[in-house]
């Protein structure tokens, strides 16, 4: 006689996958090409721009935020639609040049997209001088 059997994750298994750090608030952006790039990312508390040079990732500046930034940085998205971007804009073949990469979650929006910047959807150009202005305003350097 053959019985089948099957595992299922009890609910507090699953209440801790989804609502880890993966689930958290954040935005990451980083731009530049492959090798060399600035790495921007922030959450309710942080702020944080690294320099991605060759592999090795080094601390350019990283401040205390108020949780009211990504407030205004959803209300910026949501005028933006960033929600419509598709996950990935790369040219075929081209293994250089400038590049994005976009990680959102801030409440209803949730947005994974990365490319060639030549190739980005209409918006780029305002994300990267917004998140330029939330450096500045931060006292840290802009992205060039």
């Amino acid at each position: 006689m053959t019985s089948s059997y099957r595992y299922t994750a009890p609910a507090c298994t699953l209440m801790l996958l989804t609502s880890g750090p993966l689930a958290a608030e954040h935005v990451k952006f980083e731009a530049g090409s492959y090798r060399n790039k600035l790495a921007l990312y922030y959450d309710h508390q942080t702020l944080s721009l690294s320099k991605i040079d060759s592999g090795k990732t080094t601390p350019v500046c990283e401040k205390r935020i108020s949780a009211e930034t990504l407030s205004h940085t959803l209300a910026f998205f949501k005028s933006l639609d960033v929600q419509s971007w598709q996950p990935r804009y790369f040219s075929e073949g081209l293994m250089d040049g400038s590049t994005f990469t976009l990680d959102i979650q801030i409440a209803n929006i949730s947005v994974k997209s990365a490319g060639h910047s030549h190739l980005a959807p209409a918006g780029y150009n305002k994300i990267t001088r917004y998140f330029n202005q939330v450096l500045i305003v931060n006292s840290c350097p802009a992205i060039q």
